[in-house]
């Protein structure tokens, strides 16, 4: 109880003296599942903010992005842990120029309370799902299985198959926004070296959830644009807000 007052207490101090709740988060050893396909930007539309402009990556249509991903070890300043993510959002135009990706986030669930709880305290609504599954069979086309249901929101589902990522890989900056009620959140993950392999993927949730209404349904099995499975040993998570 003390200390979840002191906590409180310093959230509150820093949001009178206007003092940034940003942090850093280590990881290393990760792997994620990325799926990237087109849905009408009339569904997207109304959930992204004004100032964010929204490109047409074909016409009448946005870019919608599924990701999840395990790493091995993650630190926001404590001991690293195992923590596992998912993370759904639309391709947007890079607010501040900045980034290889830009997306605005729709949904945010995370297997760890601390990473929960310091994204909630920077402004971002993080679900905290203890559950969350991330499972990837070893070998060329081995099945993936994704699932969060973070409280007080309707589940979803990645699952599929997916091959083995090679080493090496290229540097990639991936920019995650949203609008709090007072600022700009941005987390920007630097990954120095990412691989890809090919990847076969289905979403599937409700189809009363937001994100039901948004694909149509409930499966979508389009990622047209890019679906695959990535691996890197190191990255950097920076979340600032502006």
């Amino acid at each position: 109880m003390r200390r979840k007052l002191f906590t409180s207490l310093a959230v509150f101090a820093a949001a009178l003296s206007g003092e940034d709740s940003g942090f850093k988060a280590t990881m290393q050893d990760c792997t994620e599942l990325i799926g990237f396909g087109p849905v009408p930007m009339a569904a997207v539309r109304p959930l992204v903010p004004a100032g964010y402009i929204i490109p047409e990556i074909s016409p009448a249509m946005a870019g919608l992005v599924v990701r999840a991903s395990r790493c091995q070890q993650l630190s926001t300043g404590g001991p690293a842990r195992p923590v596992n993510i998912a993370q759904i959002g639309v391709a947007i135009v890079p607010p501040d120029g900045t980034g290889d990706i830009n997306n605005y986030t729709l949904l945010y669930a995370t297997s760890d309370e601390r990473l929960a709880r310091a994204l909630q305290e920077a402004g971002l609504p993080a679900g905290l799902d203890p559950l969350l599954a991330f499972e990837v069979t070893p070998g060329a086309g081995g099945e993936v299985y994704t699932a969060a249901a973070p409280p007080g929101a309707y589940a979803w589902f990645l699952t599929g198959s997916a091959n083995e990522p090679p080493p090496g890989g290229s540097p990639v900056t991936a920019n995650w926004w949203f609008q709090t009620r007072r600022n700009v959140l941005k987390m920007a993950t630097s990954i120095p070296a990412i691989s890809y392999a090919s990847a076969t993927l289905a979403l599937r949730t409700s189809k009363l959830s937001t994100l039901g209404q948004i694909i149509g349904g409930n499966t979508d099995t389009n990622f047209a644009f890019f679906q695959a499975r990535g691996a890197f040993l190191s990255g950097v998570m920076t979340v600032s807000l502006k």
